[in-house]
């Protein structure tokens, strides 16, 4: 499954693992991240830069109970797919192209037709 990081503007990237697309959210909010863990919990540390904007609303639970740290990490940055962050989100690829579509179809576009060429 892909990821993409998305703004007011529009995708920022997509076809990005999970990672880097908390990766590149991250560094596109201004802000230096990192976990670790503290009595057996993976906790996620953030730090914005002084130029950031401030946060728009409370970020998700930044920690995990589970004990592999790779799981660990991935459950803390799905917690990202519905809060987003500083402006920025990160959705499904099929989500975003969903999203995209629905906005075309609102302003009246017709969405582009593939052609298969044997």
């Amino acid at each position: 499954m892909g990821y993409t990081v998305v703004d007011d503007e529009g995708a920022q990237g997509s076809g990005l693992t999970l990672a880097e697309a908390f990766a590149r959210m991250m560094a596109f909010a201004r802000c230096d991240y990192a976990f670790g863990r503290t009595n057996g919990d993976m906790h996620l540390s953030l730090t914005q830069s002084d130029d950031a904007p401030s946060e728009t609303g409370p970020p998700p639970a930044l920690q995990s109970k589970l004990l592999d740290d790779v799981r660990a990490r991935a459950e803390i940055m799905r917690r990202f797919l519905k809060h987003g962050f500083n402006g920025y989100r990160i959705m499904t690829d099929e989500d975003w192209q969903r999203e995209e579509r629905k906005l075309c179809e609102q302003q009246g576009y017709r969405p582009a037709r593939r052609i298969d060429v044997e």
